[in-house]
């Protein structure tokens, strides 16, 4: 699977993870010689950056979207769609009680 970043977003992955390294680096020796570094301050630090930015210049949510395939279904049987069994519908679309939406074509 291809996952394709753009630029503006790996932008914003690059800043977030500079801050997080920057934080954990200050934390490591602003506390003392014998410190490990804030590795959770770092991950939020690192993560409210990336979500400052993603809304600021990345979330407009506009994404190219293919039209989605249209299921090709059965026609709807005469029985289903409301009319007698001895008659025979007449050709064409048929709309159901339900509603507008739901139409089908009888064979």
């Amino acid at each position: 699977m291809i996952l394709k970043i753009d630029d503006i977003g790996m932008a914003i992955l690059g800043a977030g993870l500079l801050v997080g390294y920057a934080v954990y680096k200050h934390s490591r020796s602003a506390s003392g010689p014998a410190s490990k570094g804030d590795l959770v301050g770092a991950i939020g630090a690192g993560t409210a950056v990336v979500t400052a930015l993603f809304l600021l210049f990345g979330g407009d949510g506009r994404q190219p979207a293919a039209p989605e395939p249209r299921p090709s279904g059965r026609a709807l049987s005469a029985a289903v769609a409301g009319v007698p069994a001895g008659r025979d519908p007449a050709p064409g679309p048929v709309t159901l009680p339900s509603g507008s939406a739901r139409t089908s074509a009888t064979p």
